[in-house]
């Protein structure tokens, strides 16, 4: 059975050792049409079906622009349009075949080394300043958060005419990179989620799910907004029945289903809502958050309450019998929802407000960073770039250039240590102990 990818893809549905797989091929790598060769990287899981695959290899000559030797400001710039669209820099098959797959990304990013000429440089760089409003970070910013909204608003008319795809909200965390007004070009924005209306029937929901992540990528400007940084880039996706079913199901799991500990103290709340409440409330259930270095010990009702799910191997929703991935996933989204900024549509859409675990989710201490100062290293070093950038002399400005290009994947290699202070250092995770206690 034929499955439409997308313009470049396409895939046929096989049954291996009882499994149902859908394996994906891709025009632009496959340029002899020989689909004969089936490369075991590309077997998904049938629950793993995404938009996403090995990355498309940036041919120049498509572009006319030659392979070799030095190109101009203006080749150049024909080049980096077309990593609007994430294909080129795509990170989706990494886990099967990270070698291959970043030669490709470092072959599709070498147009950057082949511009020699300082007139096209300088050109180069007005043109990326122009694009994202590089180096003031808080136009870079604004600039981000916009690409969102409307590529949300653009999948949403996309889709209109399938029934339920209206978006009812729209957001993210308002504390990264972007919610503090210091990002780069090519950041992702953190916790970003969007609820959709839905149909109330879940083979139907999957399915408009899908199609929306699917328009969701092709319409972002990946230059300005990345989705490659990592798995955890993507936005979650949720209907209006989803994110209150999986809501409700975690309330389910506690001894007090209402929430007297917000009114009167001396009335009735579990030991789990009352660990987790000196967190983030004080006695009189005003809002108090406290920020704990330690991700585990801030969590004591979420990390309790994902254990009473069983795991799964796939992280496809299931309101009816739902997952410890689920339940951990939705944790992020509705203090996302609860505590970060929206961007599109309005929480009085969604009733997920009468439930417990509505005010005890806190697995990114989103209450308690929202009030803190900023104390991260990389974005205290770019206070002063939008006045260092331009006293750089021509070299270094491209060199910076360069840099952030690569950055918006995992292929940033090349002058790291230069400008290493402005960048998160590799290995940091705060929430991988987090993550692990919810799971294991």
């Amino acid at each position: 059975m034929g499955l439409n990818v997308n313009d470049n893809e396409w895939g046929v549905c096989m049954k291996v050792d009882g499994v149902y797989y859908n394996i994906f091929f891709t025009n632009n790598l496959e340029k002899d049409g020989n689909f004969n060769k089936v490369n075991s990287s590309k077997l998904i899981k049938k629950n793993k079906i995404t938009f996403r695959n090995r990355p498309w290899q940036l041919n120049p000559n498509d572009f006319g622009v030659s392979r070799y030797g030095s190109i101009s400001a203006n080749e150049a710039i024909r080049l980096h349009s077309q990593l609007k669209l994430g294909n080129y820099l795509d990170i989706g098959n990494d886990y099967f075949d990270f070698y291959n797959c970043n030669l490709i990304r470092e072959e599709n990013l070498n147009f950057l080394n082949r511009i020699d000429y300082s007139s096209d440089k300088r050109e180069f760089i007005e043109y990326y300043k122009n694009l994202t409003g590089f180096p003031d970070l808080e136009v870079v910013s604004q600039k981000i958060e916009n690409e969102f909204a409307s590529a949300v608003e653009k999948s949403q008319q996309d889709l209109l005419y399938i029934n339920g795809a209206n978006v009812l909200l729209a957001g993210y965390d308002g504390v990264c990179s972007v919610g503090r007004k210091k990002a780069f070009p090519g950041s992702d924005i953190d916790k970003a989620y969007a609820i959709l209306q839905g149909t109330g029937w879940q083979y139907e929901e999957n399915e408009l799910l899908n199609q929306f992540k699917g328009r969701l990528w092709n319409n972002t400007d990946q230059r300005i907004l990345s989705y490659n940084h990592d798995e955890a880039a993507f936005p979650q996706i949720y209907t209006k029945r989803q994110i209150e079913t999986l809501t409700k199901a975690i309330d389910e799991k506690d001894e007090c289903h209402r929430k007297p500990w917000l009114n009167k103290v001396n009335m009735r709340a579990s030991d789990a809502v009352k660990e987790q409440s000196k967190y983030l409330y004080n006695s009189n259930g005003v809002k108090n958050p406290k920020y704990i270095d330690d991700y585990v010990e801030a969590n004591p009702f979420w990390i309790r309450y994902c254990k009473e799910f069983l795991k799964s191997l796939s992280d496809t929703v299931d309101i009816y019998n739902p997952s410890r991935e689920n339940i951990k996933n939705v944790g992020f989204i509705i203090e996302s929802i609860r505590e970060g900024k929206v961007l599109k549509g309005s929480k009085k859409y969604l009733e997920i407000n009468k439930y417990i675990s509505y005010y005890m989710a806190n697995l990114s201490q989103l209450a308690a960073l929202k009030r803190m100062p900023d104390k991260k290293s990389k974005r205290l070093e770019r206070n002063s770039l939008k006045f260092d950038f331009p006293r750089w002399d021509l070299e270094k400005q491209f060199r910076f250039i360069q840099t952030l290009i690569k950055s918006a994947c995992a292929n940033n290699r090349e002058f790291t240590y230069e400008f290493s202070k402005y960048f998160s250092k590799p290995g940091q995770d705060l929430f991988a102990p987090l993550i692990k206690a919810m799971m294991r």
